[in-house]
């Protein structure tokens, strides 16, 4: 046991001394921020300067108009100014082929040359088919698209109405068929908006995933330098080749986790700290981030998760002799972790599904797969069973995947035994079976 705490120590303090580890504190969750929280950003960004359009209208109606009165609402945050500002309402005759083309022709080149931003094609009896009405632009904003869909529904609908024998007035029927804004609530009768489930089950899988990959592959390079460079036959003659191993991953796990510690402390200082600095932390985010639940289950899945991982990354070490030889083994580890965020769509919409609920059982997907059901379904929970919900699927997971690390530090031992000693080619799959054996 002796020789087993002087591997770990010697492998934690390696790490921790380095200057990379003090950077990476500071530098990880500045990136993984950005990634995080730069697209919601630039998806809520306000626009500061007034987009051009110009309307074609080839319909022989006043769509044109009322399109363009009907934009007058919108304004720049905070100002009088106009959100859309439209240039010119061409009204061009049913019949008049030769002036529409050419006036179409000539508003393409006006966005291509950024002159516009959009342009309103309506085209004759847009009342009776949707391909009549169309924007072009080379702008997918989904935000303004969605207001001229909104408006023009309104408007054609108004069209209709208006040439039909109903005797109620136009405005009063627009109101009485209006589509509602449909809320939703979990069993608690709370609404834990999805954007922020998302973004946090990104965020968590993102810090397991990175923890896992960046230390085992340290794992690897450990025992792969120490192969090439013989230190390994020295260190072996001291040591039992599972301490050597379990040192080298505990070791470094123990940096992983220091690194994780610090960030919760941090994390936990600034919530606290959020009323004295005026923080406003929202209440969705403080149930999600503190729910007890998701807290001890993540650090289950993490520990449990990167011992499995990390005892795969030193076999491979064992049995390659440099690290452009373990490239090919490192790309179905990263998929294996990467899987569940790839089909996550899914899983944040269907926790509960078939495929959900079989990425869970499967020891190699469980880690990042349980953290994302959890998240989504943790905080809906108002009765807890050991048996049956998410916390007894958490436990199965949970147990399934720690007797597969068992498994596979069992076999990584077998086969690290032998490999860490055996230089030149690499092994056949044969020759890794007999090393089980032997």
């Amino acid at each position: 046991m002796s020789k087993f705490m002087v591997i770990m120590k010697r492998e934690y303090i390696q790490v921790v001394k380095k200057k990379s580890f003090i950077i990476g504190i500071f530098l990880t969750p500045a990136l993984m921020a950005a990634f995080m929280l730069l697209p919601a950003w630039l998806a809520q960004k306000k626009a500061t300067s007034s987009e051009m359009m110009a309307v074609l209208d080839y319909s022989g109606t006043d769509i044109g108009e009322r399109f363009a009165k009907a934009l007058e609402v919108y304004k720049l945050e905070d100002s009088d100014v106009p959100y859309y500002v439209v240039k010119n309402i061409f009204n061009v005759e049913p019949g008049d082929s030769v002036r529409f083309k050419t006036l179409d022709d000539s508003l393409k080149t006006e966005i291509n040359d950024k002159k516009l931003k959009y342009f309103l094609v309506i085209k004759p009896h847009p009342q009776l088919s949707d391909d009549s009405v169309y924007v072009v632009t080379n702008s997918d904003n989904f935000t303004s698209l969605s207001r001229f869909e909104y408006r023009l529904s309104n408007i054609i609908s108004s069209v209709k109405l208006e040439q039909t024998d109903i005797n109620l007035p136009v405005d009063s029927i627009l109101k009485l068929t209006r589509r509602i804004d449909l809320q939703t609530q979990n069993t608690k009768g709370e609404a834990i908006p999805f954007q922020i489930k998302y973004f946090g089950g990104l965020i968590f899988v993102m810090i397991m995933f990175g923890m896992i990959i960046t230390y085992g592959s340290l794992v690897m390079r450990s025992v792969i330098e120490e192969k090439n460079s013989r230190i390994m036959e020295v260190l072996v003659s001291s040591v039992s080749p599972f301490q050597l191993m379990l040192g080298k991953i505990i070791g470094l796990g123990a940096a992983t986790f220091t690194q994780v510690a610090i960030w919760v402390l941090v994390g936990v200082g600034i919530f606290f700290a959020s009323g004295a600095w005026n923080l406003d932390i929202s209440s969705d985010i403080t149930r999600l981030v503190f729910n007890p639940m998701i807290v001890v289950f993540f650090v289950l899945f993490m520990i449990v998760g990167y011992l499995l991982f990390s005892t795969i990354f030193a076999l491979i070490g064992s049995i390659v002799n440099n690290e452009k030889e373990a490239q090919s083994f490192i790309f179905p580890i990263t998929m294996s972790l990467i899987l569940p965020v790839m089909v996550g769509i899914h899983i944040v919409q269907e926790p509960n599904s078939t495929l959900s609920l079989a990425l869970s059982y499967i020891p190699f997907f469980a880690p990042t797969t349980m953290i994302m059901r959890i998240i989504f379904l943790a905080p809906t929970v108002t009765e807890y069973s050991l048996f049956s919900g998410i916390l007894g699927e958490s436990i199965l997971s949970f147990i399934i995947l720690t007797v597969a690390t068992v498994f596979i530090i069992w076999l990584t031992a077998k086969i690290f035994r032998v490999g860490i000693l055996m230089y030149g080619k690499r092994p056949t799959l044969p020759e890794i079976v007999k090393w089980i054996k032997y």
